[in-house]
């Protein structure tokens, strides 16, 4: 709070970008650091509005998210295992498209909710359903071209010409799958991600787009995957993330974080010990494509990095709350 007092000293600014290094004296060194503390304050200042978007978020986060437990109750053709490749595949299709990271969050959301609520699914249609979730996921979050869907389309013919198991997917078949999703979720084709949160806590901790925040993101698209994270709340998940990012990172945790987005301290630790035995599965294993994809240098290779359950006991804790 104290550092947002600079905001009378406009100029600044002006006054560091017009001292030469080779002029340089105490003074100026002086207005140089106090300028950089105003920046720094300034990216992390929090317009007036977003705590109560954070809250509305909160109210709605456990809305629309179907239970944990919703391929067994709902879905006898479907394995968990079958819905963690298909996410998986679904993650390489959206990094090859370059669609915005929250289109990923909400083809899960359509996947999940759309197989909750419907009756049983061919296994052989589970491809078709992912697919036709991400199309309708980049219609609703992409913008400015219709490159993205019109891709999909395609990618969804080549799954048919045996890509990943499909038979006959015709886009007619995508077309027609879109409307049963959509008249299945009753056209609600959102809910508050763990990506909406993360970006809050991101901010808060003056950490966006740092290695941190990636490696927070990471884990939160392994927990995609696995269907037994749908038990824990997207605020909690991104929590625990972020708090295990910044210890692996060397960076400060403060409580407050948490109270931000309205999390328990002992429900985003045994979130944490969950996201870590999920690290810890996947790492190495180049057939899991979300690993190799943050593996890369230019997400911080973070995937590589060493993360320690809460409380310094690496733990293989399944997500059962």
């Amino acid at each position: 709070a104290g550092l947002l007092s600079f905001q009378a000293l406009p100029m600044l600014s002006d006054i560091s970008n017009r001292t030469s290094t080779a002029h340089r004296t105490p003074q100026t060194d002086i207005v140089c650091r106090i300028d950089s503390l105003y920046k720094a304050a300034e990216a992390c200042a929090d317009p007036p509005y977003l705590g109560e978007i954070t809250q509305c978020y909160a109210r709605a986060e456990m809305s629309q998210r179907p239970p944990a437990d919703y391929l067994e109750r709902r879905q006898p053709h479907i394995q968990p295992k079958s819905r963690e490749f298909l996410v998986d595949y679904l993650t390489e299709t959206h990094a090859e498209l370059r669609l915005h990271a929250e289109s990923l969050f909400v083809t899960v959301f359509l996947l999940d909710s759309y197989l909750d609520r419907h009756e049983p699914v061919e296994a052989r249609k589970l491809e078709l359903v992912g697919i036709t979730a991400m199309f309708l996921a980049a219609k609703y979050e992409e913008s400015g071209t219709q490159l993205p869907c019109l891709l999909l389309l395609d990618t969804a013919r080549n799954v048919a010409s045996g890509g990943v198991g499909l038979v006959g997917c015709t886009r007619q078949d995508v077309f027609k799958m879109e409307a049963d999703i959509l008249s299945t979720v009753g056209f609600r084709l959102t809910a508050p991600s763990p990506l909406a949160f993360l970006h809050r806590l991101a901010h808060a901790a003056c950490v966006q787009g740092t290695r941190t925040e990636f490696l927070a993101q990471y884990l939160l698209e392994l927990a995609l995957a696995e269907a037994s994270t749908l038990a824990f709340r997207p605020s909690t998940l991104s929590a625990a993330a972020i708090h295990l990012a910044l210890h692996a990172t060397a960076q400060p945790w403060e409580a407050e974080y948490a109270q931000l987005i309205g999390v328990g301290h002992e429900a985003m630790m045994t979130c944490g010990r969950a996201l870590v035995a999920l690290h810890r599965r996947a790492r190495g294993n180049r057939d899991k494509f979300v690993w190799v994809k943050w593996l890369k240098e230019k997400r911080g290779a973070v995937s590589g990095i060493d993360i320690v359950s809460p409380g310094g006991h690496l733990d293989s804790t399944r997500c059962t709350r």
